[in-house]
């Protein structure tokens, strides 16, 4: 591989890290999320979302890197079943939710779908399209990157849900009840 520095593992981490820390902090203060929305073009925040979010788990396997030792047609094999997993997931979840993925846009709580069985369906395709990519391409910073990534939708969980109680109160709190699984159905 030659020295193109698109290719350091650092750089989509880094890309990844600096989004997330700026979409922390919007979520977490009062009326930003709002201010920004009402400010900047709908496409500019739909391009920093696929910036932050998706590119770098694509990328990332691909990059420089220690490969994970096992034999081809495993990982691609596994990296397939993910990536259709995920890609299923997805399609269940946007064909529920439209296309702004944001919830607490939405007039109604959506609670039907793959929404009765998992609150949070987007993440968990996010996550294994990750695991899928670091597989089949055998990159071992990017599976030690996409447990991560994982983990690191609890904290935009945790304020999406706080948003979604204000907004939908009791109602939401019966969606809890009715679908207390975060992420993973049955364990998380």
């Amino acid at each position: 591989m030659s020295n193109h520095f698109y290719l350091s593992p650092f750089l989509w981490i880094s890309v990844y890290t600096i989004g997330y820390v700026i979409t922390i902090i919007v979520f977490s203060i009062q009326n930003v999320l709002t201010k920004i929305e009402s400010i900047i073009p709908k496409f500019v925040i739909r391009f920093f979302a696929l910036l932050t979010f998706i590119v770098p788990i694509i990328i990332l396997p691909l990059t420089k890197g220690p490969k994970i030792p096992i034999p081809t047609p495993i990982s691609i094999t596994l990296g397939i079943i993910l990536f259709i997993v995920a890609v299923i997931i997805r399609v269940l979840g946007q064909r529920e939710i439209g296309t702004s993925p944001a919830l607490k846009n939405k007039k109604e709580l959506i609670t039907i779908g793959v929404y009765s069985v998992t609150r949070n369906p987007l993440y968990i395709s996010n996550s294994l399209l990750a695991i899928g990519f670091a597989v089949t391409f055998k990159s071992l910073y990017a599976l030690l990157f996409s447990i991560v990534y994982f983990f690191l939708w609890l904290p935009l969980i945790y304020l999406e849900e706080k948003d979604l109680q204000q907004k939908y109160g009791k109602e939401y709190e019966e969606y809890k009840i009715k679908t207390p699984w975060r992420m993973i159905p049955k364990i998380f």
